[in-house]
């Protein structure tokens, strides 16, 4: 887990080496341990290594900020060169690189080290680009391919790690971090108005872009060549296709037992590292499998392991309880953490500075102050519960969607004995709950559907629609790919990446993904319980508790109370002073939010949640933009 950067150079461009090095220094949040920077050039047909590029003589810079967690040693150090015609800059782990590893010494491979980059480039160089298919784990690549003379860029199945592009005349820059393309000079990074304009009036944004024009995310589960004498780009080639996986189990033990093996599977390959690793624990049911699974193996070798959790003493949303359960059975060493609006407004233009982008919520804000608690405890790597919702349908939106269609299919009598047993001993009641919540959230997008205006309003409510019409599969898969597990990878990159620590998410090994696709939608819902193949497979290892906990929080905060108590007088201020967000949204509209927002006192959160992402949409505009100010001078410094 580390932070690259890469510069190819194409017709002669002039770029002087420290620009490559200010961009690798600018992402030495997440690579604490070392740095390191290749230039490489053509010399008579093939690439060698040109040495410092002080002499400008390079057509290839490769850094790399360096988070040691597999081969300590200088052997694992990047960029790394394999057999004088293969050099990697590389961010990310390959789980079962001890398994391809073996297969490949088989095939006749040299080692030099005992690290997964090393894997990655003798796969490469045994497998082309087929190699990305067969590795598990988490990736934003460069591979440079001296005898094709091509630049290979690659990412993960589910972009967790992130690789960003930029092009100017003559460059391509390639990195971890937006905010790294500010140190190039070809560049001129600029907020791309229609995405903030979009995020602004949906609190959505596209996948396939940022809110910096020119700047865009290479496609999760892709990789592309260039051509390192032209600068000519492939289209993005997709290696991984879980929309082919058929339906094949319909049982819900069955299930519960497959999910079971799978995800101590998980846990055991994820757990491989030369340093310590926790576990971020919010109480609920992913995360607290994932620390019962890692509880169960740390027994079995007589290791202790540390678990960390946010809470809210006296706030409705505390789940210290909870996490201490699971803390305790898994006989780990728990540390809590309590973050205070204060804290958040001393930490603010910090953490829009390491997002890059404006953030979603206040529970992000909780996840950036567990990723420090963790680092601060001296565990750099740390495995969560990221993903087991989309993989499992564990959202109500899921459920709602589920009934929905077996209705529409005449299948009343199915959509009944899921609303009795819900209200029956051993259901879950807040289903019938949930349900009028449900049809309001449906009703009001859905209306906003017919507008053809082409507004970032009615391109998301015909989002909405276009859901509606999938198939169960194409669905399922929507949710995985697209709807929320995005966003949310991005900011769990960036809060833990401030601080140097590795975070590793079991739900999201492909294998896993493949497996729970081949479960029917009938044994995912069961009684008003969503996720059931997990509560069925983790019983014996979790207390009912927790398999049958009825609330569902994860790291969240009391937003609401905060914006209508300690936050409010800056929000005041705000409000009557000028800022680049009044060039987007009216000012009074957004003082009626905020007034909603205080009237309500948390008893609804839209208006609250709409205030904040206004709040901190012109935020992130100051720290990026006009960063006039001391507090935002230093913060960028």
């Amino acid at each position: 887990m580390c932070g690259i950067a890469t510069i190819l150079r194409f017709r002669s461009s002039p770029v002087d080496a420290s620009v490559l090095e200010a961009m690798t220094d600018a992402v030495r949040h997440r690579g604490p341990d070392g740095m390191g920077t290749t230039y490489l050039a053509l010399r008579d047909g093939s690439l060698a290594d040109c040495g410092s590029g002080s002499t400008g003589n390079w057509q290839v810079g490769l850094g790399h900020r360096r988070l040691s967690i597999i081969d300590l040693s200088q052997a694992g150090k990047q960029p790394m060169c394999y057999r004088d015609r293969l050099w990697l800059t590389y961010n990310g782990e390959i789980y079962n690189y001890v398994e391809l590893r073996d297969e490949l010494e088989r095939l006749g491979q040299p080692f030099q080290s005992h690290s997964d980059t090393e894997v990655i480039l003798a796969a490469y160089d045994a497998w082309g680009t087929g190699c990305f298919a067969r590795m598990r784990g988490m990736w934003g690549l460069v591979l440079i391919d001296g005898r094709k003379q091509i630049a290979v860029c690659s990412r993960d199945r589910l972009g967790i790690k992130p690789l960003y592009l930029a092009r100017s005349d003559g460059l391509l820059a390639v990195g971890s971090e937006i905010k790294q393309f500010f140190a190039v000079p070809q560049l001129t990074i600029e907020p791309d108005r229609d995405a903030v304009a979009g995020y602004l009036a949906t609190g959505y944004e596209q996948q396939a872009r940022t809110f910096f024009k020119g700047v865009t995310p290479l496609p999760p589960g892709t990789w592309m060549a260039v051509d390192l004498t032209t600068g000519r780009g492939s289209d993005p080639q997709s290696y991984w296709f879980p929309e082919r996986i058929d339906v094949s189990v319909y049982d819900a033990d069955e299930a519960g037992g497959l999910l079971r093996t799978k995800l101590e599977e998980s846990v055991r390959i994820h757990l491989r590292s030369d340093v310590p690793v926790g576990c971020a624990l919010s109480g609920g049911l992913d995360s607290s499998s994932i620390s019962a699974c890692v509880g169960r193996l740390a027994s079995a070798t007589a290791q202790q392991f540390e678990t960390f959790s946010v809470t809210f003493p006296g706030s409705p949303i505390d789940e210290r309880r909870f996490a201490a359960e699971v803390a305790q059975l898994a006989q780990a060493s728990p540390h809590y953490i309590t973050p205070t609006p204060q804290d958040f407004l001393s930490d603010l233009d910090r953490w829009l500075w390491i997002h890059d982008e404006p953030v979603g919520s206040l529970a992000q804000y909780a996840a950036y102050g567990l990723a420090r608690l963790t680092r601060d405890t001296n565990v750099p790597v740390t495995l969560n519960g990221q993903g087991g919702d989309e993989v499992l349908g564990g959202y109500w939106q899921s459920y709602f969607v589920y009934l929905r269609g077996l209705m529409r299919r005449g299948q009343a009598f199915r959509v009944a004995r899921h609303l009795a047993g819900a209200l029956l001993p051993g259901g879950n009641p807040e289903l019938p709950r949930q349900i009028p919540f449900m049809i309001r959230r449906y009703r009001a997008r859905s209306q906003a559907s017919t507008r053809q205006d082409g507004s970032a309003e009615a391109k998301t409510s015909n989002t909405v629609a276009q859901i509606m019409s999938m198939s169960e599969r194409e669905r399922r898969v929507f949710d995985i790919r697209q709807m929320y597990l995005p966003r949310l990878l991005k900011w769990d990159d960036r809060n833990f990446m401030a601080f140097g620590v590795e975070g590793r998410y079991p739900f999201l090994d492909h294998e896993l993904i493949e497996l729970a696709l081949s479960f029917s939608p009938e044994v995912l819902f069961h009684r008003g319980w969503t996720k059931e193949p997990l509560r069925r497979g983790m019983q014996g290892l979790l207390p009912a508790s927790i398999l049958r906990r009825r609330t569902k929080l994860g790291f969240e905060t009391p937003q609401d109370a905060w914006l209508c108590g300690e936050l409010r007088p800056t929000i005041e201020r705000w409000l009557a002073a000028s800022a680049p967000l009044w060039e987007f949204v009216d000012r009074g509209e957004t003082r009626r939010v905020a007034e909603q927002t205080w009237a309500a006192a948390g008893r609804r959160d839209e208006p609250g949640q709409m205030l904040l992402r206004l709040y901190l949409a012109d935020r992130w505009m100051r720290v990026f933009f006009n960063p006039t100010d001391a507090t935002l001078q230093a913060t960028r410094a």
